[in-house]
């Protein structure tokens, strides 16, 4: 991003507003589209490999339904050093993690026993490592620690690895490392809830700096730096969970099927067989065309493809297809675009 012009030369770029960006870009090619030195602070969760590992051992469904790929942890190396070029002198950098991750992590970056006269550790990339924060799940009345998903001691907490570059102090030195919150409970893989991330950027940042966040999924860094007077760049290949409140700032013509379906009941469309043969109602049926699966002298290839599918799959298969396409269509076809967001089986 030029400074002067505020211009992001990049595919599928949204018009520029005066408090923040939305792209359609692979998080890589918009981290090298960005100038040096031009950033105030980075915020982000990517989809890590670690995701197949926990899918392997059943330890997690977020996999069932074929959200999204994930970055290998091979790559990880060239996130930290992107993101170490564009952030400006004295600031920070929050990568949510789990707790394979955050070890591949601190292995690749070299963070060893070894502590400075302040209590950090050096990184390979030239970042200074602080901590883990934790953010801890509450029940939604925040009277409790939810338990979630695993074996020995059901995980209920993420970690935040905090880094730095150069020397930034923090806007409230009061403020613990232990953030309590509930799940977000908004469609979309992965979602962080606002409280937590409004914390990191009230705690980094300022009025009028720039904050982003590469791998935006639902859009809750720009959310929250929007509210909190902060400029914001997301970006993301796939803008189906975005933040209705962000759809304004998204490229013409990009879908952003969660504020398409956001006043849709969501309803699951019905077996493609009966598609196929007429049997569904005539609503599911002008949604069916309205979708490209049908035209007047039987399936479309689009169609035809889905029932090749193996009858386990194909409900992924179904949602990923909703969550493509135009916004926007019958009453039905809205319905059936929420019911991909929504997670619901019947």
């Amino acid at each position: 991003m030029s400074e002067s012009t505020g211009t992001l030369h990049l595919p599928f770029a949204g018009p520029p507003r005066a408090e923040g960006r939305v792209a359609v870009s692979d998080a890589f090619e918009l981290l090298r589209s960005l100038a040096p030195e031009s950033v105030d602070l980075a915020v982000t969760d990517p989809p890590y490999e670690s995701l197949q590992l926990h899918r392997a051992r059943g330890t997690t469904t977020r996999l069932t339904t074929n959200w999204f790929a994930t970055v290998p942890n091979e790559r990880l190396p060239e996130m930290f050093r992107e993101i170490y070029r564009v952030l400006r002198p004295d600031r920070h950098f929050y990568l949510f993690a789990d707790e394979v991750t955050a070890d591949v992590i601190k292995q690749q970056q070299g963070i060893g026993p070894i502590r400075l006269p302040n209590g950090a550790r050096r990184c390979s990339s030239g970042f200074t490592y602080w901590k883990e924060i934790i953010w801890a799940k509450t029940t939604l009345d925040g009277s409790k620690v939810r338990g979630g998903t695993g074996y020995h001691y059901r995980a209920a907490s993420e970690r935040i690895l905090f880094f730095e570059k150069g020397k930034r102090a923090l806007n409230d030195l009061g403020t613990p490392d232990v953030l309590l919150a509930p799940r977000a409970g908004v469609p979309g893989p992965a979602v962080k809830p606002g409280a937590v991330v409004r914390t990191l950027i009230l705690m980094s940042s300022q009025p009028g700096e720039l904050v982003i966040d590469p791998f935006a999924g639902s859009g809750v860094v720009g959310v929250e730096a929007r509210t909190n007077g902060r400029k914001f760049l997301l970006g993301d290949i796939d803008l189906a969970y975005l933040d209705p409140s962000l759809s304004d700032l998204a490229p013409e013509g990009a879908v952003v099927a969660r504020a398409a379906a956001s006043a849709a009941e969501p309803q699951q469309p019905p077996p493609l067989e009966d598609l196929l043969e007429g049997r569904a109602s005539e609503d599911e049926l002008e949604a069916a065309r309205a979708l490209g699966w049908l035209q007047p002298d039987g399936p479309t290839e689009s169609l035809e493809k889905l029932l090749q599918v193996r009858p386990k799959e194909r409900e992924a298969a179904m949602r990923r297809a909703l969550r493509n396409g135009i916004a926007g269509g019958p009453v039905m076809l809205r319905a059936w675009r929420a019911w991909a967001l929504s997670g619901r089986r019947r």
